[in-house]
C-alpha cells in the first residue's frame, strides 16, 4: 500500500499527472483542487496517495494535504459513492465547503455536484454528519464559515474605500481602526465602509 509519492512532475492535466520516482512514471489521479497548486513541469512534488487495487486494475488518486485524502476516502465509505464521484465533489466545491455542507445538511449544495443527485446526497449527510462530528469537524467547519464571511467582509470594504479614491495602505489602516473601535459589535459592510471614512 502507498502512502505518498516524492519525485519530478512529468505531465500534468486537470484531472491527472504522471510523477517521475527513479525513473518510474506513476499515473495519480487528482481532484482539480490538488492540479491547481501543483509545481511546474520538472519540479519536485510530493503526492499524498489513496491505493485502489481491482482485478484489472491498480489506481492511485493523489492529494496535496491530508485533509483532501482525509475527505476523499470519508466520501468513498458512502454507499453509492466511488473514487469518480468522490473526486469530482472535491473539484467541485472543496474540502472546506464540503465539510460545511455535510455538518450543515446543505442537501442542495452536495446535490449541484455533478453526478451526485438528491438522494445520494441526503445519503452522504447522513451517514457522514455524525463522523464528522465525532471526529471534531463541526467546529472546524463553522469557524472556517466565519472566517470566510469576515474575509469577505474585509475585501468589500476595502475594494469600496479604494474606488473612493484611498489607498489600500490607508483604507486597511482605516479599517482596522474602525474594527477595533467597534469591539464585539457585528458591523455590516455598509457600517463598517461609513465607520472606516471616520479614520480616512
Amino acid at each position: 500500500m502507498y502512502s505518498y509519492l516524492v519525485g519530478l512532475l512529468a505531465e500534468k492535466f486537470p484531472m491527472f499527472v504522471t510523477v517521475d520516482v527513479g525513473g518510474v512514471g506513476y499515473c495519480v489521479t487528482v481532484p482539480l483542487s490538488t492540479s491547481q497548486q501543483l509545481p511546474e513541469l520538472g519540479e519536485r512534488v510530493k503526492l499524498l496517495v489513496h491505493h485502489v487495487v481491482r482485478e484489472d486494475a491498480q489506481l492511485l488518486f493523489g492529494f496535496c494535504s491530508e485533509e483532501e485524502r482525509s475527505m476523499f476516502r470519508l466520501l468513498i465509505s458512502v454507499s453509492g459513492i466511488g473514487p469518480k464521484l468522490a473526486l469530482a465533489a472535491l473539484s467541485g466545491l472543496g474540502v472546506s465547503e464540503l465539510r460545511r455542507a455535510i455538518v450543515d445538511g446543505q442537501v442542495v449544495t452536495l446535490a449541484s455536484i455533478s453526478g451526485i443527485g438528491r438522494k445520494t446526497a441526503e445519503r452522504i449527510v447522513v451517514e457522514l454528519r455524525e463522523k464528522m462530528v465525532m471526529a471534531g469537524f463541526t467546529k472546524d467547519a463553522r469557524t472556517e464559515a466565519k472566517r470566510d464571511k469576515n474575509e469577505a467582509l474585509l475585501e468589500d470594504s476595502l475594494q469600496a474605500l479604494v474606488s473612493l479614491g484611498y489607498t489600500k495602505q490607508t483604507a486597511r489602516s482605516a479599517i482596522q481602526k474602525a474594527l477595533t473601535s467597534a469591539g464585539e459589535t457585528r458591523l455590516s459592510s455598509e457600517t463598517l465602509i461609513r465607520e472606516s471614512l471616520k479614520y480616512v
